[in-house]
């Protein structure tokens, strides 16, 4: 009789821990919304980070300057709370909101890993490319179709490395850059006419 009621006890404890684990990450927003704050929002409020919220930290304020600046979220509720609860993050950390991302082999980011790193409609993409040494690197980017791409690689701490307009040749743009402040680097990309990245490769040279 003990041993069951043990096992009961235990079995309403392990219940209770997972359905707080569910709830938790229920409330984590989405990878969708970190890209799209941060293709979106990201470009201003990554020069007014102060370690405080302009909204007073209350998302009623926050609603109708998210809609005014990112019309889709108008409809959705879910992600203008999303998009609220990263603001937030990004005024009182000063800091991207972290991202699920494991680094790939070799730095050769595929489709599979590059297709959850990007807005649905505009095709902008955001993506962590982890810590860079001081040295000097090169961004290879395969494209679906020849297109004009603006490109930023952008540090942990808001500053620009890559800050310039490419136009694709053969499907294809090769960027060579600098790193002489080491840290953890962000690749962000918006295309002059929605297209692809097939592939995204950072090679040391």
């Amino acid at each position: 009789m003990k041993l069951r009621f043990k096992l009961a006890v235990l079995g309403i404890i392990s219940f209770l821990l997972l359905s707080n684990n569910a709830y938790s990450d229920q409330k984590l927003p989405f990878v969708e919304s970190v890209v799209i704050f941060n293709t979106v929002c990201a470009k201003c409020h990554e020069a007014q980070c102060s370690g405080r919220m302009s909204f007073d930290d209350a998302y009623e304020s926050s609603k109708n300057h998210i809609i005014r600046h990112y019309g889709e979220a108008s409809d959705k509720q879910w992600l203008r709370k999303e998009l609220f609860t990263i603001l937030n993050y990004m005024k009182v950390k000063c800091a991207y909101y972290p991202m699920e991302s494991a680094l790939p082999p070799k730095r050769v980011w595929e489709h599979d890993i590059l297709n959850k790193m990007v807005t649905l409609l505009e095709r902008n993409y955001f993506i962590p490319l982890g810590p860079f040494s001081e040295g000097k690197y090169r961004i290879d980017l395969a494209l679906e179709r020849d297109t004009k791409v603006t490109i930023h690689l952008v540090s942990e701490d808001f500053d620009m490395a890559i800050d310039d307009c490419f136009l694709s040749k053969n499907m294809a743009v090769k960027i060579p850059f600098s790193i002489t402040e080491p840290g953890n680097y962000y690749f962000r990309m918006y295309p002059q006419e929605p297209v692809r990245i097939t592939r995204l490769t950072v090679i040391t040279e």
